[in-house]
């Protein structure tokens, strides 16, 4: 008895060290306000399905494939520079430095323009759009560059109410704009457009102030700092293109082969995927500043034991995270039969794929920030460019061969691989006891 209320009284203190441990509080609000955020494009899904046919899907989804390639050039990663510099540089010279990222994503925006207007002919061809919606594009892209600057601020100052309502009345605007657009006044796919570029610009414009008035805006040239911008930036672009690759690139090819139809339904099933990907992302964003800050530590034996406490969390993430993908396969099935226009039940058929492919993405985050804490970025970048090459090869064969299903088995074969390779990349920058069974014991608990 006496030992029964001794592990009681212990496991008491547990819950409550891990309730108030910033980390978890910081990701339950994530978590919170993300599921929020990524709740409002499930809710109007079914609304999509019976006002958009999928060809019309298709076309949006193709749409937005094309806005995310253009914010990887655009944007060069400038949000993975700010935050590793977040904690080395003082405000008033941070300030500074986020000027200098706005004048670089500038040059890139223009030199991304002269690009489109050069290819302008094709891009049409293959987004079944016309020139204007190409340059209305851009300015969506560097709108959400922008905003992008202000949610990693409130990230890293671990905000995540400032950080999650700004997100929530995007969506909430995104979404209000193109339904009235498409129900109100019947302009079918180019409403969800026009919806996502207004709610883009307006929060761009707004986003822009705040960092002013926050005094995160200091009008200063400093070339030294454009310089290492884009040295950091540069070399991630082919981690950013393999990340956009295992998102998108799929959906045009499944559009040049199976048609806009096919491409719609296959973006329909992947947009599952974010039951699981907002999850994972939510957490991210709170546990990314936590382990920059741990593994900063200087004390080597604290350090040590930090190390063993990291290993055992991961390992209990990732089994809770492929228990949770499994159960989510079966609500999106029962969504699918009971909420979606029937013209979308051959959705079904990709739902699995989706959902452990983004499984698997979130356990490669966990490892990732590994990597850009040693540095490493550009090691990662080819490790994860070289496997969404072959993705993207993987995919036009398979879907040439049998199939849109087919770049949904390239979709989640390249998610386990190029995990499994970013895995043993991070062990190899920077080492940590993975291997040591032993820091799974009870003692070495993140909350202690």
């Amino acid at each position: 008895m006496l030992s029964y209320l001794t592990n009681n009284s212990y496991l008491k203190t547990r819950y409550r060290n891990i309730r108030k441990h910033p980390l978890v509080k910081n990701s339950l609000l994530y978590v919170l306000t993300d599921a929020i955020n990524k709740a409002v494009p499930f809710l109007i899904l079914p609304v999509l399905t019976h006002y958009l046919i999928p060809s019309d899907y298709g076309i949006v989804a193709n749409y937005n494939v094309y806005i995310n390639f253009l914010i990887i050039f655009i944007g060069i990663n400038v949000q993975s520079i700010l935050s590793v510099n977040f904690y080395k540089i003082e405000k008033s010279k941070l300030s500074e430095y986020i000027f200098n990222i706005v004048i670089v994503v500038t040059t890139m925006l223009l030199a991304c323009g002269i690009v489109v207007l050069l290819f302008s002919e094709q891009l049409e061809k293959y987004l079944s759009v016309g020139l204007s919606y190409l340059l209305a594009g851009l300015l969506i892209a560097v709108s959400q560059v922008i905003s992008s600057l202000n949610l990693t601020l409130w990230r890293l100052e671990e905000r995540p109410i400032y950080f999650g309502s700004y997100q929530i009345s995007q969506t909430i605007l995104d979404t209000g704009i193109s339904l009235i657009l498409i129900i109100g006044l019947n302009m079918s796919w180019a409403g969800r457009i026009a919806g996502i570029g207004l709610s883009s610009v307006l929060c761009a414009f707004f986003s822009f102030i705040l960092l002013a008035k926050r005094g995160y805006l200091t009008f200063s040239f400093n070339k030294q700092y454009i310089k290492e911008a884009f040295k950091f930036g540069l070399p991630l672009i082919p981690h950013s293109l393999s990340i956009w690759a295992r998102a998108g690139a799929d959906r045009l090819i499944v559009s040049t082969f199976a048609g806009v139809s096919a491409s719609g339904l296959y973006a329909a099933g992947f947009q599952f995927g974010l039951v699981i990907s907002f999850l994972t992302l939510a957490f991210s964003n709170a546990y990314a500043p936590f382990l920059y800050k741990t593994l900063a530590i200087e004390d080597k034996h604290l350090l040590a034991t930090k190390k063993k406490q990291l290993v055992k969390f991961t390992y209990l993430y990732i089994a809770g995270l492929m228990l949770l993908t499994l159960m989510a396969v079966f609500g999106s099935n029962f969504v699918i039969d009971n909420f979606l226009s029937s013209k979308y039940s051959g959705t079904k058929i990709f739902i699995g794929w989706a959902l452990f492919a983004q499984a698997f993405q979130g356990v490669y985050l966990m490892f990732a920030g590994f990597i850009f804490f040693a540095k490493k970025s550009a090691s990662l970048a080819w490790v994860t460019f070289l496997c969404s090459s072959l993705q993207v090869a993987l995919s036009y064969f398979l879907v040439k061969k049998i199939g849109p299903v087919g770049a949904a088995y390239s979709n989640f074969a390249i998610s386990v691989l190029n995990c499994f390779f970013v895995m043993l990349l991070s062990s190899k920058v920077y080492q940590m006891p993975w291997l040591e069974f032993n820091t799974l014991s009870p003692k070495h608990s993140l909350g202690r």
